[in-house]
């Protein structure tokens, strides 16, 4: 399994992120902020997984523009094609604050 070094970032205030999904740009990078039905926060790449085209928020879902493939908002996975899910990076919940751990590169 492939390691990488991560960096921890203070992405605000929790009370902040009241209409997810939002997009966040951190770098050269940007990510989706998300939460799963449990309640759970994860960033997902905005970076396909079949050819790498940035994908991009479409009318409840994300989408990507190359081949049609779409996913869910709440964990990333493809809704209409094969068994595929956009990276997701845990974030958590630290004095009230959403810390997300990403890849530093």
């Amino acid at each position: 399994m492939a390691t990488y070094k991560t960096i921890n970032v203070d992405l605000g205030l929790q009370s902040g992120f009241t209409k997810l999904p939002k997009e966040i740009k951190i770098g050269d990078w940007s990510y989706f902020l998300v939460r799963s039905k449990k309640g759970v926060y994860q960033m997902l790449s905005n970076i396909c997984p079949h050819q790498a085209v940035e994908v991009v928020d479409w009318s409840g879902c994300f989408m990507c523009p190359a081949h049609g493939w779409r996913f869910e908002y709440s964990e990333g996975v493809c809704v209409n094609g094969p068994n595929a899910k956009l990276v997701g990076f845990p974030v958590t919940v630290e004095d009230g604050h959403l810390i997300a751990e990403l890849p530093d590169d």
